[in-house]
């Protein structure tokens, strides 16, 4: 899942879960939560997709995250953050299990806003996602 360009840094930050989608997004959930942050929207997109379309494609959720305080802080150094909020967490279904992907905030605020202080608050919340995500790579599966 995890895409580079030439010799870029991927975009992403993936690791293989134990366990479902649902139980991962469950994870994912309250891994979140313990950090600050709220899921303001699920999208279970192959769901969509059959109800829409009828594609039938495998478990694939997106989770629209954000931290109150990180938003805060960001629109108050540059109000056109707001088109890179929420913070993106996938949870998908691929040929090797369960992985979770995050869209890295330092790559997306590092291409299109490159400023200081959105910079750093980039690094403090990239850290954030990546421990909850690491902390559901980390967990035993549960039946």
């Amino acid at each position: 899942m995890s895409t580079r360009g030439n010799s870029e840094e991927p975009f992403d930050y993936v690791r293989v879960v134990p366990g479902s989608v649902d139980r991962a997004v469950g994870r994912v959930t309250d891994e979140l939560k313990a950090r600050g942050f709220g899921v303001l929207a699920t999208l279970a997109v192959h769901t969509i997709l059959e109800q829409k379309i009828g594609a039938q494609v495998p478990p694939v959720v997106i989770l629209e995250v954000c931290s109150p305080r990180h938003a805060a802080r960001a629109l108050g150094v540059n109000r056109r953050v707001a088109l890179l909020l929420p913070c993106k967490v996938v949870v998908a279904e691929e040929s090797d299990g369960t992985h979770v992907a995050l869209q890295r905030p330092t790559i997306a605020l590092g291409k299109l806003l490159p400023e200081p202080g959105l910079r750093d608050l980039g690094v403090e919340v990239e850290r954030e996602l990546r421990r909850a995500v690491d902390a559901v790579a980390a967990a035993p599966e549960l039946s």
